[in-house]
């Protein structure tokens, strides 16, 4: 008896090492995205850091002296395919650093997409940590649960606020989940330094032929455009977040999701309101 005792002590004792190692494994993400995604599925197995701040384009930012510390002292960067200087991180921060580029195409605040990420990265961290790979299987499969539950409750709510089908015209880096929202978009521009005056044209002529009554902006692209172009077309703007951290209480990819669901309704009653009192 004495010895089954001892087995089930040890058994027990492997299971709570397996779920709480002594060391977090400790990593890198270049976006907030990433790193909502990595303490998701790595719960207390993983320690994050993060390297763009929230409002940022990632693609468009660079390395500070102390983010080459940062990732050096880590030695594992997770990154999206658009940063730039991923692909030199090596030379500065050095050739030990392991490099996890998670390629997947489309917004990752569409569910859909940001499950494909979570399996991706799971795959990844059981890698790395063969001892957690129970532990990761376990969130990607809440993660997976929890997303569909949301995601049902969202598409309710865009239905019931009358989102569905209403034209719009945005940022091409939040098309596809203006899509997901179930808006329909008629033009997308890019950013300001890159918009040619017959760009600006195509964009204001379908807007028009539309009734477009949303001008949705993407924060991280810092353009004044999309405001610019809602005044010239009387229509409604609505500025969205690509990342958790952009807008006030959005530290992860959920209550950043939720709160782009209640921009883009706020947005269309404001649009409904204004058609009536035209």
């Amino acid at each position: 008896m004495r010895k089954v005792g001892v087995a089930i002590a040890l058994l027990l004792w492997l299971g709570a090492a397996a779920v709480s190692p002594a060391e977090p494994l400790r990593v890198v993400a270049t976006t907030s995205l990433l790193a909502s995604l990595l303490q998701e599925v790595g719960g207390q197995r993983v320690q994050v850091r993060v390297l763009i701040p929230p409002a940022s384009c990632p693609g468009h930012f660079d390395l500070r002296p102390h983010d080459v510390t940062t990732v050096s002292h880590s030695g594992v960067l997770f990154a999206h395919q658009f940063e730039r200087f991923v692909d030199r991180i090596g030379d500065v921060a050095g050739r030990q650093v392991r490099v996890y580029r998670i390629t997947v195409q489309g917004n990752w605040l569409v569910p859909r997409t940001y499950v494909h990420a979570a399996e991706k990265v799971a795959q990844i961290l059981a890698q790395i940590d063969p001892a957690g790979k129970m532990v990761y299987e376990r969130n990607l499969k809440h993660l997976r649960q929890h997303t569909t539950k949301l995601e049902t409750e969202l598409k309710a709510r865009l239905k019931l606020a009358g989102v569905s089908n209403t034209p719009v015209v945005g940022s091409e880096m939040l098309e596809p989940l203006l899509g997901w929202m179930g808006l329909r978009v008629v033009a997308t521009y890019g950013r300001a330094e890159d918009l040619t005056p017959a760009e600006w044209q195509r964009v204001t002529v379908a807007a028009r032929r539309a009734g477009v009554r949303l001008v949705i902006d993407n924060l991280q692209s810092r353009a004044n455009m999309g405001r610019e172009l809602a005044r010239e077309l009387g229509a409604q703007h609505v500025l969205l977040s690509n990342f958790p951290g952009g807008f006030a209480n959005t530290p992860g990819w959920e209550s950043c999701l939720r709160e782009n669901v209640r921009r883009v309704i706020e947005g269309v009653k404001g649009g409904v309101k204004r058609n009536n009192e035209r």
